[in-house]
């Protein structure tokens, strides 16, 4: 694993990335710079740079909890608190239920506004996931990435 890609990446280091086909990465670096340039925007990960963390990722375990994080912008909190029961991957359209924060302690079931429906719509990252949850066969209702 000597290969390391840094992140500071430019147009000639695209060849190096595992970039989906018709990607402008070199015009997403320019928006990028723009957008952040005057410091209102924080520094963000274009989607190569991501594929390119995820690619070089050893660990499958840390691989989908990225991966997810990165597919449904929720916080680490909310994603450690993600059990199988939280998906819903078979479906026309796949999605997550998350909890917010402030529903972890309390048992029960939550009141529907304190419950998120975020959708799945990158079906690789959807049959993935089901191809991780049939190989590690997690329990339906515990964390799918709790603190170990």
């Amino acid at each position: 694993m000597n290969n390391v890609i840094p992140l500071q990446n430019s147009p000639e280091r695209v060849s190096l990335l595992p970039i989906a086909p018709g990607v402008d990465f070199a015009t997403a670096l320019s928006l990028r710079r723009m957008a952040t340039s005057t410091g209102a925007t924080p520094a963000y990960l274009l989607a190569p740079e991501v594929s390119a963390l995820l690619f070089y990722m050893p660990d499958q375990r840390h691989h989908m909890l990225f991966a997810t994080l990165w597919n449904t912008g929720m916080r680490i909190g909310e994603a450690r608190m993600l059990t199988p029961e939280s998906f819903d991957l078979n479906g026309v359209r796949p999605f997550v239920r998350i909890l917010s924060e402030k529903v972890r302690a309390r048992r029960g079931r939550p009141p529907k506004d304190e419950v998120r429906l975020v959708p799945l719509t990158d079906i690789s990252y959807v049959r993935q996931m089901e191809s991780w949850m049939i190989t590690t066969r997690p329990r339906r209702r515990e964390p799918l990435w709790a603190a170990g």
